[in-house]
């Protein structure tokens, strides 16, 4: 208590409101502001986020002008008729702050992703959140992750679920790590790691069919006109025979393969010309259209995709170049010979020579039962054409009964702990919209003899009580709706060449404040001005008067 009455408030009431106080923030709100925006053209927007703006740092420092600002006003009381301009500009600033501070606390900032002609009314926010989710017992644990810049220490328990740590900004470290479910025997869940090389390029490909593999490790992929897909190892031998039909048919569970001429299945052929196998299976019988759908057909003409029986035809993979994989065996169609060639890999063995372009693909590693896995690894960010190219991973740690899990936002977990089963997801914070919003149309210019767009627009539809409306947004040309403001942001393409828009949603509770703020300052300024010059006008004429 003496030492609360020993400080000289008075001192420290006119230092903060002095103009070397002043100074200070000031520069060191400019500062801050020099490198987040340094790093925000090198990082990206969300890293200059956590690492400057929004740190609690730069908080204190904005925090400061306020109080230089109310300081600075208070030492000038009463008031004074040649600093009304003065108070109106100081008004104007702190309504100004206190619209910011509404607008931080309770406004929205997020974007939504609209793909043509697909609804959606999910706004994706800025929060990190992890979702453990107990889908039996219809129960969920949602948490708010640290919004910061580089790797965190949580170390908080949800029943047997310990989060250890989070990681913001990742990349992968890749590794084979141990299946966390069981498989039986005839789940065909091995993956591969190959080498492939041609003429003009090589790299290397980790193909999976193991379910924990994620969407790093997909079954399938492309290298220009090239498309890799991996099997189950068992229809190799499908793929070997070189039937007259070539058609396969197949189990997708136990991977078992055979052809229709192994099993005296007739290929039949429809007034139109369209081949058919009807497969005995059930007590009933299936229909397949190979040449069109490896699903079969329903009594309704409608493709059964649940049904783990598939036909497919070789002939649709005769004309493009096509590569099907199976762990240690590759197949593909050689026009040359016109006919189905399998050839044998080995890890570390020769490689097979392919038909396109003096390519080849050699084995490098193969695993029956381990997962491929990328290994979350903190790191930099970095920023190119507005997206992420390194550093895109969220990844949080996990301790789950003695034994430690990594759960980003590319790869869900799902395990059962004591005979619940329980998935886990790192994502984003979202808000649902009170209408639906789906894109019709998707228009961008480019520079005149580059690839470089120029500028970007959305035709959207938007769903509301029952009611179609169309509407055009474009920079400088936001979409208004129930409060919320919609601006163009960016865009996307998926692997079929679509475009897909995605545009800024924001809600401003304290624009009104600000803006009444921006006018307080500019006719505070004016005001001061015009003051300030009578004041010198007068005391001119005082002092002309005296030597007249």
């Amino acid at each position: 208590m003496n030492l609360f009455k020993k400080i000289d408030w008075l001192k420290i009431e006119k230092f903060i409101g002095s103009l070397k106080f002043a100074v200070i923030v000031i520069s060191l709100f400019t500062i801050g502001m020099i490198i987040g925006t340094f790093l925000e053209s090198y990082f990206g927007t969300d890293f200059a986020n956590r690492a400057v703006y929004k740190t609690t740092a730069f908080m204190f420092v904005q925090f400061g002008i306020l109080l230089s600002i109310i300081f600075a006003a208070i030492l000038r009381l009463p008031p004074k008729k040649r600093l009304y301009g003065f108070y109106t500009i100081h008004s104007g600033l702190l309504i100004i702050g206190m619209g910011s501070l509404i607008t931080y606390v309770a406004g929205v900032d997020g974007q939504i992703t609209l793909a043509p002609n697909e609804p959606n009314r999910q706004v994706i926010l800025s929060k990190d959140i992890i979702k453990i989710t107990y889908p039996t017992e219809g129960k969920q644990i949602v948490s708010y992750l640290p919004y910061s810049a580089f790797e965190s220490s949580i170390n908080e328990t949800y029943d047997n679920i310990t989060v250890k740590n989070y990681i913001p900004f990742a990349e992968g470290r890749f590794v084979w790590s141990d299946s966390i479910n069981k498989y039986s025997d005839e789940n065909p869940v091995h993956s591969s790691k190959y080498h492939f090389k041609n003429a003009f390029a090589e790299q290397d490909l980790i193909l999976s069919l193991h379910p924990e593999a994620g969407s790093d490790f997909q079954s399938s992929t492309t290298m220009g006109p090239l498309t890799f897909t991996y099997y189950p190892y068992k229809l190799a031998k499908c793929f070997a025979q070189n039937n007259p039909s070539k058609i396969i048919i197949w189990n997708s569970e136990t991977a078992e393969c055979f052809t229709p001429e192994e099993k005296n299945i007739p290929v039949k052929i429809t007034g139109a010309n369209n081949r058919f196998v009807v497969l005995p299976y059930n007590k009933t019988f299936i229909t397949f259209f190979p040449d069109y759908s490896p699903f079969p057909m329903n009594t309704k003409l409608q493709t059964d995709e649940k049904s783990i029986i598939r036909a497919f035809s070789k002939k649709l993979f005769e004309d493009k170049p096509n590569l099907f994989l199976f762990g240690k065996k590759a197949a593909w169609f050689d026009k040359g010979l016109s006919k189905w060639v399998v050839s044998d890999l080995e890890v570390g063995g020769n490689p097979a020579k392919l038909p396109w372009m003096n390519a080849e693909i050699s084995l490098t590693d193969h695993q029956d039962h381990l997962v491929p896995f990328n290994i979350p690894i903190p790191t930099i960010p970095i920023q190119k054409n507005g997206n992420l190219i390194k550093g895109d991973i969220r990844a949080v740690q996990l301790e789950i009964l003695g034994k430690e899990y990594w759960v980003t936002n590319y790869s869900p977990l799902s395990l059962l702990v004591r005979g619940k089963k329980i998935i886990i997801e790192v994502t984003k914070e979202s808000l649902t919209l009170p209408f639906e919003l789906a894109l019709t149309q998707f228009k961008m210019d480019k520079d005149p003899g580059t690839n470089n767009p120029a500028s970007y627009e959305s035709f959207v539809k938007l769903f509301s009580d029952g009611k179609t409306t169309n509407h055009h947004v474009f920079m400088n040309n936001p979409m208004k709706k129930s409060g919320f403001t919609f601006y163009q942001a960016s865009y996307s393409q998926d692997n079929q060449g679509q475009y897909n828009t995605t545009l800024a949603v924001n809600v401003d509770q304290g624009r009104t404040w600000k803006y009444l703020g921006s006018l307080m300052l500019v006719f505070g300024a004016i005001w001061h001005y015009n003051l300030n010059s009578k004041t010198k006008d007068q005391d001119k004429n005082k002092k002309t008067g005296k030597l007249a």
